[in-house]
């Protein structure tokens, strides 16, 4: 699994990793079923604390996007989900609502995180597409 952090960025290490194994997943480059590193490999791999980790897969887990299995590793999820229509459309709105402020906060034009969106959008759909 290839993540890279950013100790300069000002966005806290578990936010990083847990935003690209997010987008991992959506664009189709971790697929469901696929094993993970464990807690301590990713540490290692990531130079981060093991608790870090642990936290982030907790955090994963409780969004039902990787699931452990005692003895077999942590795995990518089928996509499945408990959560209602509403709820994920609040954890949408929240985390559209955090990229918003942090726009505003850099200074980005919000013309040009629209078109930022757009594209990524635009990305997610045209490998959809070929698969």
């Amino acid at each position: 699994m290839y993540l890279t952090i950013e100790h300069n960025s000002g966005v806290p290490v578990s936010a990083q990793i847990v935003a690209q194994v997010k987008y991992l997943v959506i664009s189709g480059q971790l697929e469901p079923g696929e094993r993970i590193p464990s807690v301590r490999a990713l540490a290692r791999e990531l130079k981060v604390n093991p608790t870090t980790v642990a936290r982030i897969y907790r955090q994963l887990e409780a969004e039902e996007i990787i699931c452990t299995q005692a003895g077999r590793g942590t795995f990518i999820t089928q996509g499945r989900s408990s959560l209602t229509l509403a709820e994920k459309r609040r954890q949408i709105v929240a985390r559209v609502r955090e990229l918003v402020v942090e726009s505003g906060r850099i200074n980005l034009d919000y013309t040009e995180l629209r078109k930022l969106v757009e594209m990524e959008i635009a990305r997610i759909e045209q490998k959809e597409s070929r698969s």
